[in-house]
């Protein structure tokens, strides 16, 4: 092998070392973080996700569509994310990506949401067809019920309140 084959492959072999270090650089970085849907129900009562009966503990997937019967309220905790609490007869479609980015679709009933603060980037909305409403950084939780009109209409701070402290009874009364 002459030496101007040897410089070739030289240079081929150390540009091919720095081009693999640098993907597995890219490759190693910092972790995703994965986002977790928990469902707690009062008094443990079973309530309906996409059509199937489940109750305390199971994991809710983005894209699902959850359905709380008659006297039962549930939390779903999005763990960094925040939560989401659901009033009796009430039914949404519930959508999360890693970002902490949550929109609650409310079809039926209420809906309250509880972003964690300045854990994730993302932001909740709570919205139908026809409206919308979203934290920010002076709102971090807020809820909403369904009018016939498709319409949100606010609820106040106390039903708010109400609504976590009836779905976390169950869920304390069943440990």
């Amino acid at each position: 092998m002459n030496v101007r084959t040897w410089k070739a492959l030289t240079t081929v072999a150390a540009v091919l070392v720095f081009l693999f270090a640098q993907v597995s650089y890219l490759h190693a970085g910092s972790p995703q973080r994965v986002i977790t849907a928990r469902l707690t129900t009062k008094n443990n009562q079973p309530i309906t996700v996409n059509g199937n009966s489940t109750g305390t503990g199971s994991t809710i997937l983005t894209g699902a569509t959850i359905e709380t019967p008659d006297q039962v309220s549930a939390t779903i905790d999005l763990g960094d994310a925040g939560t989401v609490e659901l009033q009796p007869n009430s039914k949404i479609q519930l959508d999360y990506d890693v970002n902490g980015n949550v929109r609650v679709k409310v079809i039926r009933g209420c809906a309250v949401t509880r972003k964690k603060t300045n854990v994730l980037p993302g932001e909740m909305e709570i919205y139908t067809d026809a409206a919308s409403e979203k934290t920010d950084k002076k709102r971090r939780h807020m809820g909403f019920c369904l009018l016939p009109n498709g319409q949100l209409s606010a609820i106040s701070a106390e039903s708010c309140d109400s609504v976590t402290h009836s779905s976390t009874a169950g869920s304390r009364a069943s440990r």
